[in-house]
């Protein structure tokens, strides 16, 4: 099935953070006061580029386990927060207009932020393929996203990690 084709493109399948049985962002802390054990950087990335319905998607598709959550701001700066399934990993990153770094943290065993930022990379240096060139694959023993054709095992690696 190719995901950009319209017979095919369905709404409620695009994101993984629709679902609703999220941990709670306290299970993350384990009772400490933010940022915990959070470890602080910079980034060029802004999280705005990460945030649009098919850039989660591709992301998404490179980043397992991980869902996305917005904490919105009145004057419309936000935080971008990214958690594991698992709770244990978690990242931030901080936006703000006019921006061109950004601060983020990052715990826990995966570096979620860097994650998201190779998973940007991959898919801009493939000139960022957009959902005419996805597919996927599903059989009982596994789903399987692919890029351009379910045969080429170049494209499952990179869209893979």
């Amino acid at each position: 099935m190719k995901i950009g084709d319209h017979r095919t493109e369905l709404a409620f399948m695009r994101l993984r953070q629709q679902r609703t049985d999220r941990p709670p962002f306290e299970d993350y802390l384990r009772g400490r006061e933010w940022p915990a054990d959070g470890v602080r950087t910079t980034t060029a990335l802004a999280p705005p580029d990460t945030g649009g319905w098919f850039e989660q998607f591709v992301i998404g598709a490179a980043v397992p386990g991980v869902f996305w959550r917005a904490e919105r701001h009145d004057d419309g700066a936000y935080t971008l927060w990214l958690h594991s399934r698992d709770t244990r990993s978690w990242a931030s990153a901080d936006y703000e207009r006019g921006r061109t770094a950004y601060e983020v943290y990052q715990s826990g065993p995966r570096n979620l932020w860097d994650e998201v930022e190779a998973a940007r990379r991959r898919w801009d240096a493939r000139g960022r393929p957009g959902p005419a060139r996805f597919g996927l694959t599903a059989t009982p023993d596994a789903h399987t996203m692919w890029l351009d054709s379910p045969e080429s095992p170049e494209a499952i690696r990179v869209l893979g990690g």
